[in-house]
């Protein structure tokens, strides 16, 4: 039986076995597959990269049962997020919030106090 040859590629560093991690799954993304660790595996190879397996294995963790293209575009609907601003009912409830003026709050100032630099500048 014939061996496998041994690859002798050197493995990438962590940032370009993130960036070829990114790109497979953008590929596997626009082609309109599932994104798993062996198919990440199959593109970065083909790319003559050598990344460990571990990275293919935590963006296939990662991606699952998300969809690429909400989080290309923002809209992921993470706990991280921003929550979306309350509109009013009533005409007559966002004229009310409209007439309301912006109070601005001033602080009162301080006078400097002289601090010894002991005789620096003497």
């Amino acid at each position: 039986m014939a061996r496998a040859a041994k690859d002798t590629r050197p493995i990438a560093d962590q940032a370009t076995s993130e960036t070829a991690c990114t790109y497979a799954a953008l590929i596997l993304y626009e082609d309109n597959q599932d994104i798993d660790a062996t198919k990440l595996a199959k593109i970065i190879k083909a790319s003559n990269l050598r990344v460990e397996p571990i990275w293919t294995k935590v963006f296939e963790k990662a991606l699952k049962g998300k969809k690429v293209g909400d989080l290309l575009h923002g809209s992921s609907g993470s706990a991280g997020s921003a929550p979306q601003a309350q509109t009013t009912s009533t005409p007559a409830a966002a004229e009310t919030k409209k007439a309301e003026p912006v109070k601005e709050v001033k602080k009162a100032e301080e006078p400097e106090e002289d601090v010894d630099m002991g005789g620096l500048f003497d």
